[in-house]
């Protein structure tokens, strides 16, 4: 399982370093009580600690310096939401956290420093910078960190700093998504929160499928499969071209089939355009004719989801949107969920 994305810096209402003082483990429940104590909409673990719970690396808090060793290194580092990034430590930001450098200023650190226990192949958490915006990716998937870095820096992200993994990776999001590790104690975590509060479409590369481009006007009534036809899979700007991917298709036949029940299309193919005027997700899947937000009569936004992730075991995106009503399905290559 693995969540990752990417928010504007404007988008973002706060970012901050959470202390477990009360020791809890890191399991959902107490996960879930330190969103709503902090009223953030997002968790995940942060930065290597020592035996004593006391950070190893540089880590400053709301201007309290917790750990000052004497060293320059680079760390993720702000003072408000729209001046995070990565910059060298100790600095005068008001917060930051350093661990293992991964990628600094579109550079792969090579090679990259940390200790032996970190070399393995494990899951990894990675906070940073793409395109000027905040960057998250936590992943049960196992990784050394020379994989995490190329992954990310093909991904485009500009920096990269990997926090803890293995046992201590773990997120969760307000709706009470997401995974944890091994439930160890974990000293610190980084907590966010968008303005608006909402989910979004965490960001995906191009996908490696076969795309079909079709017109409205010509093919908008070819069947495409048993129930479902090309007009369905149009963008609501009403432009003609249409791109429809027919693994998309497959996948939400089998949701119809299964479910015996009506699948509608809220919006599938979306020009650049429009899904920039909707507020999609740069690079959103919809934009490939990779990605479909449905509803189906008499299942909730949940269940749909749940079913789609049994059809997709281990790729794919699958996003609920309980309060729109709606799940969004696409078929990327990577596993990808999230809740709205």
């Amino acid at each position: 399982m693995t969540r990752a994305g990417t928010i504007p810096l404007s988008d973002l209402q706060f970012v901050k370093i959470y202390f477990n003082k009360r020791r809890l483990r890191s399991t959902p429940v107490n996960l879930r009580k330190m969103l709503v104590e902090t009223g953030g909409d997002a968790i995940c673990n942060g930065s290597i600690f020592l035996r004593n719970q006391q950070p190893a690396c540089h880590l400053k808090a709301e201007g309290q310096t917790r750990k000052a060793p004497d060293y320059r290194a680079w760390a993720i580092s702000w003072n408000i939401p729209e001046d995070f990034g990565v910059k060298a430590v100790p600095n005068g930001d008001r917060n930051y956290m350093e661990c293992v450098h991964l990628i600094i200023g579109g550079k792969k650190i090579s090679p990259v420093t940390c200790g032996a226990d970190m070399r393995y192949r494990a899951p990894r958490t990675a906070i940073g910078t793409k395109n000027g915006r905040f960057a998250y990716y936590v992943s049960k998937d196992r990784r050394t960190p020379e994989q995490l870095r190329d992954l990310l820096a093909a991904s485009g992200w500009d920096n990269a700093i990997m926090m803890d993994g293995g046992g201590s990776t773990c997120f969760m999001d307000s709706a009470g998504e997401g995974f944890t590790g091994d439930g160890r104690v974990i000293p610190f975590f980084l907590v966010w929160k968008k303005k608006s509060g909402d989910a979004y479409e965490p960001e995906g590369e191009k996908p490696m499928v076969e795309i079909n481009a079709h017109s409205k006007a010509k093919d908008g009534g070819k069947k495409l499969s048993t129930n479902f036809t090309v007009k369905e899979f149009a963008c609501k700007d009403g432009s003609d071209a249409v791109l429809v991917a027919p693994r998309l298709v497959m996948v939400l036949q089998s949701i119809r089939s299964h479910f015996g029940v009506p699948v509608i299309i809220h919006s599938a193919y979306r020009t650049p355009q429009y899904n920039k005027q909707v507020d999609g997700a740069e690079h959103s899947q919809h934009c490939y004719g990779t990605a479909a937000d449905i509803s189906v009569k008499g299942q909730t936004p949940a269940a749909v989801a749940a079913y789609a992730r049994e059809l997709m075991p281990d790729w794919g995106g699958v996003g609920v949107y309980a309060g729109q009503g709606f799940t969004h399905v696409d078929v990327r290559e990577t596993r990808s969920d999230w809740t709205g």
